[in-house]
């Protein structure tokens, strides 16, 4: 059985990036960064006692970027070397096993949009969003579609603005890790 998770918070510096880390994440980092900037740091690293990073490679470069000095960790001793090599690409690959309900998600992003919030920090990019949004029979998606001189696209209930992408992270220490 598993051990009780604990959370830690540990100085960035003691944490060990896995040298073998298959995620290709450097293009992300930034957006990373906003995530971080605007929600805190919400996601704790796994690491081992070591300092060897399990899963979490994203969130520590974007913490780097930022000049965070600690982060929330939680700790893997208790898994074997296979375990955490699995545990590794389990926590990349299990974000895709689920599909999204379209209809909740509209509802979602549409709340979202209606409340000023930035869309971007959602995740998803410009092209996903204009999918999400703008149904073929309801919406129209041009570069200037009202004549008004701005970009963006309508669906039967609201006008939307587009994102900016990609997402610019400010950077300074001043970023909340509760």
């Amino acid at each position: 059985m598993s051990a009780e998770l604990i959370l830690e918070h540990w100085p960035i510096e003691r944490l060990i990036a896995y040298a073998r880390n298959p995620r290709k994440n450097d293009h992300a980092v930034a957006q990373m960064a906003a995530v971080i900037s605007e929600f805190g740091f919400r996601l704790p690293v796994v690491a081992k006692s070591s300092g060897e990073l399990v899963d979490g490679h994203l969130r520590l470069k974007a913490a780097r970027q930022l000049g965070l000095t600690t982060i929330p960790v939680v700790l893997a001793d208790h898994l074997t070397d296979a375990q955490i090599i699995a545990f590794r690409l389990l926590a990349n690959r299990s974000a895709t096993w689920a599909e999204w309900d379209e209809d909740l998600l509209r509802l979602e992003l549409e709340d979202l949009s209606a409340m000023d919030f930035d869309l971007a920090l959602t995740g998803f990019d410009e092209s996903e969003l204009e999918r999400w949004l703008a149904t073929e029979d309801l919406a129209t998606n041009s570069d200037d579609a009202d004549g008004d001189g701005s970009e963006g696209w309508t669906t039967k209930s609201r006008t939307f603005q587009r994102c900016p992408s990609p997402v610019r992270a400010t950077s300074g220490p001043s970023v909340p890790i509760a």
